[in-house]
């Protein structure tokens, strides 16, 4: 037995509309086919068996929200081939991404949080999904909760599991800015949300002036995207931006270590993202 079509290791794209391509199978043995598959990438594995009446098979329904290698095995009439295949994808543009969070409700600002994550970039240049430095796959670099191999590869799906945390984010913003039955406004809620993604509160209560206001103690740096300083750290006050910045940057490469002085701080991201 051999296969016919496709070619040995033949890449099928996956368009930028995330509509996955039909990837037809044929061998130039006869009667009942079986076919028995695994696509993988990574860790990620799916696998599966068809049956068809006759040497041809479409994998486009086994294959769709999932890439990599597709490897399949033919079998018929007591003899069986083997073939792989390659599935990658093509970026969307940013604007079909702002327009698919649009039809979300509850996304004001997330398309910020992707823009300075990925700049809407899902896939890297070889057509595999795009993973951060920690792990995180994708657009919106899903790392907790692990993201599915669906959600790996489908931007779309990416979106929805990005968007399902940043309504949690966006839960828990409502309910400190609400406790007290404290007004806020939509701005104050969009910040809230993103500085969330990033960690900690955003805002303090003014009791004075009756209102929320940016939590003052942190001092961002401006040469970076989510790194600042706690005022209050007697190692900090009375310190300048440029001062600690050039006290500090030298260790930025890695997190924090014990005793730093400096922080990631979701007020920072939060200030980067919407300025």
């Amino acid at each position: 037995m051999n296969f016919i079509r496709p070619k040995p290791r033949a890449a099928f794209i996956i368009a930028s509309a995330a509509v996955w391509p039909a990837i037809e199978f044929e061998t130039d043995a006869t009667g009942v086919h079986t076919w028995q598959w695994t696509v993988a990438w990574r860790t990620f594995r799916k696998s599966g068996k068809e049956t068809t009446p006759n040497n041809k098979w479409n994998a486009k329904p086994v294959i769709t929200n999932r890439g990599g290698t597709l490897t399949v095995r033919a079998a018929a009439g007591g003899s069986s081939a083997s073939i792989s295949v390659r599935v990658r994808g093509i970026n969307p543009e940013a604007a079909d991404v702002i327009q698919y969070l649009s039809t979300k409700a509850n996304s004001a600002g997330f398309d910020r949080i992707i823009q300075h994550e990925s700049k809407f970039k899902h896939f890297d240049a070889s057509g595999e999904p795009v993973e951060s430095f920690d792990g995180g796959y994708g657009m919106c670099q899903l790392t907790f909760p692990a993201p599915t191999f669906e959600q790996v590869w489908n931007w779309k799906l990416n979106a929805d599991g990005g968007l399902r945390l940043f309504e949690q984010k966006r839960a828990a913003a409502i309910r400190y800015l609400t406790q007290n039955n404290r007004p806020y406004t939509a701005d104050q809620l969009t910040r809230e949300t993103i500085c969330r993604w990033n960690g900690g509160a955003y805002h303090e209560w003014d009791a004075t002036a009756g209102t929320w206001i940016r939590s003052h103690n942190i001092l961002c740096d401006s040469k970076t995207g989510n790194i600042g300083w706690d005022m209050t750290d007697p190692a900090n006050t009375g310190k300048s931006e440029a001062e600690l910045h050039d006290r500090d940057s030298g260790s930025y490469s890695s997190p924090p270590a014990a005793g730093a002085h400096w922080k990631y701080s979701g007020v920072c991201y939060a200030d980067r993202i919407l300025g």
